[in-house]
């Protein structure tokens, strides 16, 4: 029911933030509604945005996502 191609942000690390050290990969998909828990995706990573990141707080992490994904719309504005 969700076939096609959606823009979006990913990162890919081990959630320092959070004191974890597995690999994990979380995207976060541009203006989508749905559930797509335990669905399988594909995630074509096009470009890189920054480094790995601990952040002090909760609000610190959100602003840096809110301008991370400012700066992926913009680099995924032509694809």
């Amino acid at each position: 029911p969700h076939a096609g191609s959606y823009l979006g942000a990913a990162s890919l690390g081990v959630r320092p933030m959070f004191g974890e050290n597995l690999p994990n990969l979380e995207t976060f998909i541009f203006d989508f509604e749905g559930d797509l828990y335990g669905q399988h995706l594909s995630v074509a990573l096009i470009d890189y945005l920054r480094p790995e990141m601990k952040f002090d707080g909760l609000e610190a992490l959100i602003s840096q996502m809110n301008a991370d994904c400012d700066r992926a719309r913009l680099l995924l504005a032509d694809v």
